[in-house]
């Protein structure tokens, strides 16, 4: 067997065709533990088993008071049977008989106010289902109408909102568009303003210009009328005349700058610290001769008519 076993060549392994289910080990069973519990459990444990016990007693008590008391008259009928006598049967049948009756009329008693208690839960409990089915509604009315009272106020809170919303929007516009109308207005005034400087400034200098060229006009007129006239003096005028003019001229350049230096020396003098020299007397002596001298040239001829206008306009007009 074992040589068999050693020659026996060994069969190639077949490929699966189908996939096979694995067999799962099934799974151990927890390790019982045991959980150490206080001296203060323990004892709550145990008058919670004693209390049970006690109820349990209680509740198989009040089950055989209850049956003996259903069943009193039989037992009392059991404990009479054997003691009594032969003339005494006759009369404990008919009591039976009786109690039987009675018994009968209990029990029909019985079902009647069964019957009767049956009808009235039934009474009862359509009457309370009707009052709990009412009562379930009113409480869904009030879910609904509380839903409904919280939904209007959120849409009160809303609405009031939006309006303040719209408010302060309508109040921005406004206020912009008064901005714009202010400004609309600035610059209609700062249009009608230039429009009415411009207009002015027009108007003006059509004025200015249309003046100016009737006093230019004017002028010109007059300035032609009046070199005539200083022509036709020059030719009249003397030498006496013209050494007049001359005066006049000399006395109008040279004599209000001669003053306005010594003027200025004297002052320069007057604040000096120093005292005055011979040189200044000089200098004073020299310019007071110079006014007296220009002042006795300037004199005017009073025997011969001067015409002092035709002379200064002869000075100042000429023609080009």
């Amino acid at each position: 067997a074992i040589l068999d076993k050693k020659n026996r060549v060994l069969e190639p392994k077949k490929v699966l065709r189908f996939l096979q289910r694995k067999a799962l080990p099934q799974p151990r069973l927890p390790t019982p533990t045991l959980e150490m519990s206080s001296s203060e459990e323990e004892d709550i444990e145990m008058a919670v088993i004693y209390l049970q016990k006690l109820l349990r007693g209680r509740v198989v008590q009040n089950t055989m008071f209850e049956g003996k008391e259903k069943r009193l008259e039989l037992i009392q009928e059991l404990r009479t049977s054997h003691a009594l006598q032969e003339d005494d049967r006759l009369l404990k049948k008919a009591e039976k008989q009786v109690t039987l009756a009675l018994q009968r009329q209990r029990n029909l008693h019985e079902h009647k106010v069964s019957v009767v208690e049956n009808h009235l839960a039934g009474l009862e409990g359509r009457v309370l289902a009707d009052m709990f089915d009412f009562l379930s509604k009113e409480l869904v009315r009030l879910q609904e109408e509380r839903r409904i009272h919280a939904f209007a106020m959120l849409a009160e809170r809303q609405r009031r909102m939006r309006e303040a919303e719209e408010s302060g929007r309508r109040q921005v516009e406004q206020r912009r568009l008064r901005e714009e109308d202010q400004i609309f207005k600035e610059v209609i005034k700062v249009h009608q303003s230039t429009v009415t400087s411009y207009l002015e400034d027009i108007i003006l200098n059509t004025e200015e210009s249309t003046a100016e060229e009737q006093a230019r006009a004017e002028i010109e007129k007059m300035a032609e009328e009046i070199n005539d006239i200083a022509y036709e003096m020059e030719i009249r005028r003397t030498q006496l005349q013209s050494e007049e003019i001359v005066a006049e001229l000399v006395y109008s350049f040279l004599i209000p700058e001669v003053q306005k230096d010594f003027v200025k020396e004297k002052e320069l003098v007057k604040f000096s610290s120093c005292c005055l020299t011979p040189e200044y007397n000089h200098l004073e002596y020299r310019w007071g001769a110079v006014l007296v001298s220009v002042t006795e040239y300037q004199k005017p001829n009073l025997q011969e008519e001067v015409p002092q206008r035709g002379v200064f306009c002869d000075f100042f007009f000429f023609k080009t």
